[in-house]
């Protein structure tokens, strides 16, 4: 059963600007587990499945839910789902990158309030597979297709408008196609402008952007945004280092070549493509003994990842809003799947947020 056949389901949780809930719409189950300390999935049990949650874990989540205003906008029935639920794709680019997975979670807290379900898959960085995932998923005849895409997915797009099936791009723009779908995208130049702007202002003057320098629009926007804020400080220096990959060891290795660089040519910020490759240089410098951080070398993440407990600083991140990003792109999704005739079509920017650590200088 389409989304249309059973609009009950899609539109259920759709609130009138006098009701007085309103305000509480964006407080979701993601925003309740940080608040109460437990994951999304305890608070997703503790709502439709109470007895996998143990006493002490339901006081707690109750309590962050009478603290946040939060408002359930649909319940399952009996806690189980209806049968011919209306259900979304979600392709990601990659599975192990934090972004993806919070854009996940978003979009799994606005189809758990609207008795929907979402199927997220991987594609592994290739353009072939993803073409591959979204011709099954339309032949799924799903309800709605989100795609996180490797890179420029016209012919995606087209499929999936050909088979009647409404998609929105996540993190990815193709200008010559906004006209044919809804995109929401991270500020990832604002990121890197943030990000340089911090290192300046806390006195590093040397900066190096260290990413995987690939095709990725986020990789290249975030450097267009080092490159705006250096137009300001004519006195600081930029270099771009190519890490060769985005994880803990593509860092590590850059890391013990910062390490080797005598004063006069080494970095002493360092903005970083992913927090993994951050993680890496940090605990390479660390590891080496021979440089302090942030004294030293002051280092900033441009993600927002979870990886507290993998390095031996706490590093300082221009966090990526990849919870509000699936958010915002379900409820677009919702309106064009319950709105055919006046839905239209639109970009959104959302901004990344600063979070100081100690990786920097204060």
């Amino acid at each position: 059963m389409s989304a249309g056949e059973n609009g009950n389901n899609a539109t259920s949780s759709v609130v009138s600007p006098q009701d007085d809930k309103s305000e509480n719409l964006h407080i979701g189950i993601s925003d309740v587990a940080k608040k109460a300390g437990v994951s999304i999935g305890t608070v997703s049990n503790y709502l439709n499945y109470p007895s996998r949650v143990s006493d002490r874990l339901k006081l707690k989540i109750q309590s962050a839910i009478e603290t946040l205003g939060y408002v359930r906008t649909q319940k399952r029935h009996n806690g189980e789902h209806q049968l011919g639920m209306p259900v979304i794709g979600y392709i990601m680019a990659d599975i192990e990158n934090y972004l993806f997975t919070s854009i996940f979670e978003g979009i799994q807290e606005i189809c758990d309030a609207n008795d929907m379900e979402v199927i997220g898959v991987h594609a592994l960085q290739d353009k072939d597979r993803q073409s591959e995932l979204v011709r099954m998923l339309c032949q799924m005849n799903v309800d709605g297709l989100l795609i996180s895409s490797v890179n420029d997915s016209q012919d995606d797009v087209a499929f999936a408008r050909a088979a009647g099936i409404p998609s929105i791009m996540i993190d990815h723009l193709n200008p010559l196609i906004t006209d044919d779908h809804c995109t929401v995208l991270k500020n990832d130049e604002a990121a890197g402008e943030i990000a340089a702007r911090e290192l300046i202002r806390t006195g590093c003057e040397k900066l190096a952007y260290v990413a995987h320098l690939s095709d990725f629009q986020a990789i290249r926007n975030r450097q267009r945004g080092i490159e705006k804020a250096l137009e300001d400080f004519k006195n600081a220096s930029f270099t771009v280092i190519d890490s060769g990959g985005v994880l803990f060891q593509d860092g590590y290795e850059i890391g013990k070549a910062i390490e080797s660089m005598d004063e006069e040519t080494r970095p002493n910020g360092i903005i970083a493509g992913t927090d993994r490759i951050a993680t890496g240089i940090i605990t390479a410098i660390v590891d080496g003994g021979k440089l302090r951080i942030p004294e030293d070398v002051s280092i900033i993440g441009t993600e927002g990842d979870h990886l507290e407990t993998d390095s031996p600083r706490s590093l300082t991140v221009v966090s990526s809003p990849g919870i509000d990003m699936g958010r915002k792109a379900m409820e677009q999704m919702l309106d064009e799947i319950t709105n055919t005739a006046g839905h239209i079509h639109s970009t959104q920017l959302l901004m990344p947020t600063l979070e100081r650590r100690g990786s920097t200088r204060q």
